[in-house]
């Protein structure tokens, strides 16, 4: 596994861990719509890149992980305009994403993510 690989791996599971301490205080009537979908979307995240880690034709996968990115994205920025974060915790969740997103299109590039 590339180093690089490794890192968009391992910056999605400390961003889910963090998130997820996040969506459990969302108001509970927003606690099974909005946050269970930021939830999914993480989860998806790193289940799609870890197993990408593991097969030859990557980028299906890649692309699945970049589709989850985006949602999570629209979600968590609707989460702040409805107050369920603060403005600190939206800044560094934002910056997080922008770097699994930077990190994922790298990695998206690569030679080896599609078979040739």
């Amino acid at each position: 596994m590339a180093t690089q690989d490794f890192l968009v791996i391992k910056r999605g599971y400390d961003f889910s861990k963090w998130l997820l301490q996040h969506t459990g205080k969302f108001p509970k009537s927003y606690r099974f719509s909005v946050a269970a979908k930021m939830e999914n979307a993480i989860l998806e995240f790193i289940e799609q890149t870890t197993v990408a880690n593991m097969r030859k034709d990557k980028l299906p996968l890649l692309k699945r992980a970049d589709e989850a990115l985006a949602r999570l994205r629209l979600l968590f920025r609707l989460s702040y305009e409805m107050r369920f974060v603060n403005l600190k915790s939206y800044e560094f969740g934002s910056k997080q994403m922008n770097e699994l997103g930077r990190l994922l299109g790298g990695w998206m590039k690569k030679p080896g993510a599609s078979p040739t």
